[in-house]
């Protein structure tokens, strides 16, 4: 049932917040393939929204490739996500600074569950491939390994939750901000903070604490987020004094 898991939005992004959602519930496999969506009134309802920004939202999900609309039947999760990957890899060289901001929004929605359902599920063997990744970050000799090592971990992470749409769209974000993220860990102290970050990512699945993994995972990718708003200053105050 759908309509516990959903929040009225606010009026200034009516659109993009039930877009955000719905696309929330697919990912996290509430609304599942082939799953036929609550009416157009009921989904008024639910989000506390009008008809025109719930069926602008609805028009964004069937352009992704999220959903079908069969008439008179109704609208239905797609059986297949093959198109809406092949959009979002599509749109890799044409994202903004802006874009990146929100994808990191993305992940840590996603990740966040990726890491309860981590701590939940993982093996032995999978916590020792976990750990690892975490390795391979602490030993990098340069930018690009420990990127690599970082990439590893949040993709282990990932298959240990066992929820292969959720992969699918990990390995896309992951796609799209990896040369973004390498903007972030010039410095030994921003490797410092990520290997901490990681490290305590690891120690709560580890202990089969879900909550406290998901928080951890959260922590971190929220800081990543501030990291890169600075990143963006620092270049805008560049390109502003090249200007002058």
């Amino acid at each position: 049932m759908i309509r516990n898991k959903v929040t009225q939005v606010e009026r200034k992004t009516v659109a993009q917040n039930i877009l955000q959602q719905l696309i929330e519930l697919i990912m996290n496999g509430t609304l599942a393939p082939g799953e036929k969506l609550p009416t157009e009134f009921q989904l008024m309802e639910m989000f506390g929204a009008g008809r025109s920004s719930l069926r602008e939202a609805i028009k964004a999900l069937a352009a992704l490739g999220l959903i079908e609309v069969r008439v008179p039947e109704g609208t239905f999760v797609s059986a297949t996500m093959g198109g809406f990957f092949t959009k979002q890899l599509a749109l890799v060289s044409k994202i903004s600074f802006d874009n990146i901001v929100e994808l990191i929004e993305a992940r840590i929605k996603i990740e966040t569950d990726l890491a309860e359902l981590a701590a939940w599920k993982s093996t032995e063997e999978e916590l020792k491939e976990l750990h690892d990744c975490l390795e391979l970050m602490r030993t990098a000799e340069n930018n690009v390994q420990f990127t690599q090592g970082d990439l590893q971990f949040h993709i282990q992470l990932g298959n240990m939750a066992k929820n292969s749409f959720l992969i699918h769209v990990l390995h896309i974000l992951h796609d799209i901000t990896a040369t973004w993220i390498m903007k972030v860990i010039q410095t030994e102290s921003s490797k410092k903070l990520a290997v901490s970050q990681h490290e305590r990512i690891y120690q709560a699945v580890a202990s089969k604490d879900p909550a406290a993994a998901g928080q951890a995972m959260t922590e971190h990718l929220e800081s990543v987020s501030a990291l890169l708003l600075e990143v963006r200053d620092k270049e805008l105050k560049q390109v502003n004094s090249q200007q002058e």
